[in-house]
This record gives structure tokens, sequence and C-alpha cells, in this order.
């Protein structure tokens, strides 16, 4: 298989990973930095395992202590502040209005790395421009809800737009590690700092690392669920990161914005959020609109 289309397969996969990996803080009550701190640990203890796993059986060949891990420290603290203020965002205006506004992430990331990487030098600028507006376009559509009791929060909108810029940082800096062949070391440190950055908040905020929720089965519900957010992050990182190995990194962060198919999905089957008949020309619309900006993003390579 051309290693081209590798990375498209790579991008796909992660964009599911990445819609799902939200499914647990739905079911949870957490405040966010608790949940992004406890997730981070999650995240760790997967990104360890599978950096020993990998490494023992000879399928990878990076070493732990590189260079740059500074840039891999550096991102874990910038996307727990990413992480962070989606999750705010989410608990003031709801997962598919919050989605709206941080798919913004996708134009902010691809922009960066064309300019500081000049990937427009291998990929068609026109095409890839056009993606960028048609998958925005598509999250867009996609991102609605079945009604508002309360007016414009101005703040949830303003936690959203932090997050895109913060995500698509992340996603320059995690490019950058990769052109240097780090794939699954440079997440060790991201995840490690995660947990300090988020925890460092916490304990200066709420004076205290642990769970705000009494009951002892209800304490152990909001532990698991973000460890398992946690693990299911690793499945987004590293397919990622495998994605930027074979693709230009503005291609691949843009193609990780299909996640709002799989949130549109998940939002109708499992959590019954959308009335798809009511919203069905809307939701149609944002589909034709995903699959339309896929095909530009393979035109801008070929």
């Amino acid at each position: 298989m051309n290693i081209i289309w590798q990375g498209y397969i790579f991008a796909v996969i992660s964009s599911v990973f990445s819609a799902i990996y939200v499914v647990p803080k739905k079911l949870s009550k957490q405040k966010p930095v608790t949940y992004a701190m406890i997730m981070g640990c999650g995240y760790l203890i997967a990104a360890s395992i599978g950096y020993a796993a990998l490494k023992s059986l000879n399928i990878i060949d990076e070493p732990l202590f590189f260079p740059r891990a500074y840039l891999a420290c550096i991102n874990g603290i910038v996307w727990a502040v990413a992480s962070v203020a989606v999750l705010s965002s989410i608990d003031r205006i709801g997962l598919a209005k919050s989605n709206q506004w941080k798919s913004l992430q996708g134009p902010v990331g691809s922009l960066l790395m064309m300019v500081f990487l000049s990937e427009f030098l291998t990929a068609n600028a026109v095409f890839l421009v056009l993606a960028i507006i048609v998958i925005t376009l598509a999250a867009m559509m996609f991102s609605t809800r079945e009604k508002s009791t309360r007016g414009l929060d101005k703040r949830g909108i303003l936690y959203a737009l932090i997050a895109a810029v913060f995500y698509g940082i992340s996603a320059l800096l995690s490019k950058m590690l990769t052109l240097d062949g780090l794939l699954f070391s440079q997440q060790i440190y991201q995840a490690m700092f995660i947990v300090i950055a988020t925890a460092f908040y916490q304990l200066v905020r709420y004076k205290t690392l642990k769970p705000a929720v009494p009951g002892t089965s209800k304490m152990r519900r909001e532990i698991v669920l973000p460890l398992i957010g946690g693990v299911l992050f690793f499945g987004n990182g590293s397919f990622n990161v495998l994605a930027y190995r074979y693709l230009e990194g503005s291609i691949a962060f843009m193609m990780h914005q299909l996640n709002a198919i799989w949130l549109f999905l998940i939002g109708v089957l499992i959590f019954k959020e959308i009335d798809f008949k009511k919203h069905r020309t809307r939701l149609l619309t944002g589909l034709a609109l995903s699959v339309a900006g896929m095909l530009l993003l393979v035109l801008a390579k070929v």
C-alpha cells in the first residue's frame, strides 16, 4: 500500500478515537480540571506501557531521552490548557455548541504548520485552504442542538475559542517532534506534563487533588471514567502521530476534524441529543461537506 494512503487511514482512525475519548466525560460529573488531571494519568499509563511494549518487541527504535524533550513537555502544558478550556466550555454551553467553536482548531493548526513548517511547498495550498473552509463548515453543520433555554454564554464560547488556539499550537509541536522521528516517546512527556500542569492548578485553586464526589461508588466511577478517557486518548494520539509521519501535518490535522461525523453519530445513536428528522437537511449537508473536504485533502497531496 502506498505510504501516503497509510497516512490517510491513520488520520481517519485518529479522528474516531478523537470522538470516542470524550464520551466518558458525558457520563462524568467531575470538574473539568480534575477530570483532565485523572485523564492525564490514564494517558501516561497507556503511553508508558505502549512505548515499553513496542520498544521490547523492536517495533520502534526511539530513545526515551532526546534533545527536544522540552517541546513535548511544553506540549503537555499547552494541551492541558486546551483540554480544561474545552471541558469548561462543554459544561457551560454543551458538547454540540462547544464543538462548533472548537472546530476552529483545524484551521489554526493547519495554518500554523503551513507557515512554520513550510508545508505549502509540498502540498497544494489551494486545495488545502478549500478543505479547511469546507470541513469547518461541515463541523458547524453538525453542531446543532434541540433547544436553548439560556441566552448566549459568551464565556462558554471564549473557552472553546481558547481551546481551538491551544489545540492548534499542540498539533504544531507534535508534528515538529514527529519530524524528529519521535512518535511514542514524545507522548510520555506530554502525558506527564498534562498531569503536572492540571495537578498544580487543582492544588492552587481547590487545595486538594481529591475528586469532589461524595460516596465510595460514585468516587470510583469518577476515577474510572477519566482513566478510560486517557487510554482512549492514547489511541487518538498514537494514530495521529502515525498520520503525521506520512502526511503533512496540515492535511492530517484537518482530516482529524472528521471527528464531527463520529460525534454526530454518537449524539444521535447513543445519547439521543439530536432529532435526525428535525435537522435532516442540516446534518446531511454536513455529511456531504465532510466527504467533499476529504476529497479536497486527497487532491491537496496527489
